[in-house]
């Protein structure tokens, strides 16, 4: 039996709370800890919401540490024995880690820690709500699955019924929905007293819904300083985490006569409050809900909120600012510079580095013209990246145009998550370039869709080239065979891209089930007319490292004189990779000058042509340009020295022959920290530097020697 699966969330209906609740305001920092050293933390974040890379990186390690909570769950109960079971200890730390999440965005401690006989009353009354099909804080003992444990941790507890595990910490965040104006569910968690709370969770089957009870009421600390709690937070905040409804708390504030405005670069940002509900759920709270905002931004998008008229003792005025950003972009690219034509010697390049960088990869490759075509069968192995949820195969053999298998997109039993899958070849198309594929409609809703999308910068942010709906609830509208599609790439020309195809749900009604019936069937993709990158090698830099060397080494093998590589280096920020910089296209050249000189004749001199092999002082470079043997550390001739008279200091000499590929140059200083150049006057292979002494008593010269791009 198909159906579609809703999420249902109530707010809490408990005692009114009474006495001053507090908090003190955390010190802001510049690195967010624990840090990368412990990705698998739980509690203890602390991070400075007014550093951008800051919250990229918190936000890039912590939030994918609970992603994988489906796998985890490891449920030991029975739905037809009443067995509320249990959940593993993974599972629940990838719960936790959500909650604290959202408190340290927040400025909150975020050192929440779950009671074990509250997580397991609260199983109870997990399986109560799944049985059941509904939600209840207060279920009676007629009830599916009931027991006193379960009621009495309903009672107490965030409900939710359609998700479990840390995607129902994310909804209650949210907290949407018409009976959820307070946004209840979201100050609980956000509770400046809350020190310790409990989870249970069921994951559902093919006739019921996953759910959640979040045990939040009870064991409170004493209250700290007060300080306003906003969500989204101030200062950089997730879009991602974006909630319709805002809401700002404050301990025993009253918000009975409050106003609020927004802005966004000075102009007006309309909006209605909701709610101005005083104690009773978490800290008193002011919620509205504001018009026009974005549910992705590209640039960063700044709000300035002001809520004036608070009575209660506190503030009367708060204003801030939040800054929607996007988590899977870095404001900054990496980019490399150097030279086009290096020598298949080896060449240095450098790169900027990115503050809170862990590490860079740099990827060097050649462009194939071979043909290629991406299909679902178990030899040649797929190139992809399967970005589908656990419960059914990417890769089905339901139905196959060619071969035995083909890629299948659906909503499996309580996932309402997009579904999609990335093909990870590295295309650059020309201006003939065409995406082929076949696609075959089954059960879904016409308001779900089929999408191909394009990125441009490794998987950062996508761009929809194409799409179709779903084919309708009735059989007889499903695709009887494959669709062929062809999709024109010309406006992607000489750029790198990747293809993603993705099913989304849009916001509406879906449909659920992992069989042949449903989804969306892929098969036979390709790009006509295009290379992409192959043989490719990758190197991992530090995170302190600006440069790298293109040799046999990092570009998996000789260099070969006339062929072109492809470089590019991407950051590793927050637990992440993150997308390559520009790619900068370089073509090796038979070595000239230095390098020549070094493989012809001194083949075991190390250093490069800053380098100083021999320790005599002098560098490889110097060495060449004046003729000196790099091995030995006694010169057999002197380096052109200065002639200081009562007026000038200068210096001239004439270049050794065959020499090439460098820049005689000088510079001059009275300090020895800041030098300024000295204008050559000679010609030809002659060279002539003079500065004048002026009124300084004392002047240095020093020579300098440039080596060619």
């Amino acid at each position: 039996m198909n159906h579609t699966p809703h999420f249902t969330r109530n707010w809490i209906k408990a005692a009114y709370l009474t006495g001053v609740v507090a908090l003190a305001l955390l010190s802001s920092v510049h690195a967010w800890e624990p840090g990368t050293d412990d990705a698998s933390a739980l509690d203890g974040f602390i991070v400075d919401t007014n550093n951008r890379r800051d919250v990229l990186a918190f936000y890039n390690c912590v939030y994918p540490a609970s992603e994988n909570y489906a796998a985890n769950i490891a449920w030991t109960g029975n739905y037809a024995s009443c067995n509320a079971g249990t959940t593993s200890p993974t599972f629940k730390d990838d719960t936790l880690r959500r909650v604290n999440l959202y408190r340290a965005l927040v400025g909150l401690p975020a050192d929440i820690s779950f009671d074990a006989t509250k997580s397991a009353h609260a199983q109870e009354a997990a399986l109560m709500m799944s049985a059941q099909r509904a939600l209840s804080h207060n279920p009676g003992t007629s009830w599916a699955c009931y027991t006193v444990n379960g009621r009495n941790a309903a009672a107490a507890s965030n409900l939710a019924l359609g998700s479990y595990g840390p995607f129902s910490i994310d909804r209650y965040m949210f907290d949407d929905g018409d009976n959820n104006i307070i946004v209840g569910h979201r100050r609980w968690i956000l509770y400046s007293r809350a020190q310790e709370m409990g989870t249970g969770d069921v994951p559902g089957d093919a006739s019921r819904l996953p759910a959640n009870s979040l045990w939040v009421i009870g064991n409170f600390k004493p209250a700290p300083t007060p300080t306003f709690v906003a969500w989204p937070n101030a200062g950089y905040s997730p879009v991602s985490l974006r909630p319709d409804r805002w809401s700002l708390s404050y301990p025993g504030a009253s918000f009975s006569s409050a106003s609020v405005t927004m802005s966004q670069n000075g102009s007006n940002v309309p909006l209605s409050i909701v709610s101005r509900s005083a104690s009773g759920v978490g800290d008193n709270t002011i919620v509205w809900e504001p018009v026009g905002i974005p549910d992705d931004v590209i640039a960063d998008t700044p709000y300035t909120v002001t809520v004036s008229g608070i009575g209660g003792g506190g503030p009367s005025t708060y204003s801030y600012t939040v800054n929607l950003f996007n988590p899977n972009i870095v404001s900054e690219q990496v980019a490399i510079t150097g030279t086009m034509t290096p020598p298949t010697s080896g060449q240095t390049f450098t790169f900027n580095s990115l503050e809170q960088a862990d590490s860079y990869e740099l990827q060097v490759s050649t462009a194939s013209a071979a043909a290629w075509t991406e299909s679902a069968e178990d030899s040649p192995t797929p190139q992809i990246i399967d970005q589908t949820s656990p419960g059914y195969d990417l890769r089905s053999n339901s139905f196959a145009r060619t071969g035995s298998k083909s890629f299948h997109l659906t909503h499996p039993s309580g996932v309402f998550s997009d579904q999609a899958f990335i093909v990870t070849r590295d295309i650059l198309p020309t201006s003939s370039s065409q995406l082929k594929f076949y696609d075959r409609g089954r059960f879904a809703t016409t308001t779900t869709t089929l999408e191909a999308e394009v990125s441009t910068d490794g998987g950062g942010t996508w761009t929809n080239v194409w799409s179709r709906n779903g084919a309708g609830l009735s059989s007889g509208n499903w695709d009887p065979t494959w669709i062929s599609r062809s999709i024109n790439l010309s406006a992607y020309e000489g750029e790198i891209i990747r293809i993603r195809f993705i099913m989304k749900g849009n916001g509406s009604s879906i449909t659920q089930g992992s069989g042949s019936s449903h989804g969306f069937f892929i098969d036979d993709i390709t790009v006509t007319n295009s290379t992409y990158l192959a043989g490719i090698t990758t190197t991992e830099l530090a995170g302190t490292a600006t440069s790298f060397e293109l040799n046999s080494t990092t570009a998996g093998s000789t260099l070969v004189e006339g062929s072109t590589y492809l470089m590019r280096v991407r950051a590793n920020i927050g637990c992440r990779w993150f997308d390559y910089g520009p790619t900068k296209s370089v073509t090796a050249q038979a070595p000239t000058g230095y390098d020549a000189w070094v493989i012809d004749e001194y083949p075991q001199v190390t250093g490069g042509f800053s380098g100083d092999h021999d320790g005599d002082g002098i560098s490889n470079g110097v060495e060449y340009a004046f003729g000196f043997v790099p091995t030995s550390s006694t010169p057999s001739t002197s380096i052109p020295q200065p002639i200081v008279t009562a007026s000038s200091v200068s210096f001239g000499y004439s270049e050794p022959s065959g020499i090439t590929g460098i820049t005689y140059g000088a510079e001059w200083s009275t300090d020895m920290v800041d030098w300024d150049p000295i204008t050559d006057t000679g010609s030809g292979g002659n060279h002539q530097f003079t500065v004048s002494r002026g009124v300084n008593t004392h002047i240095f010269i020093r020579h300098k020697i440039t080596k060619n791009p």
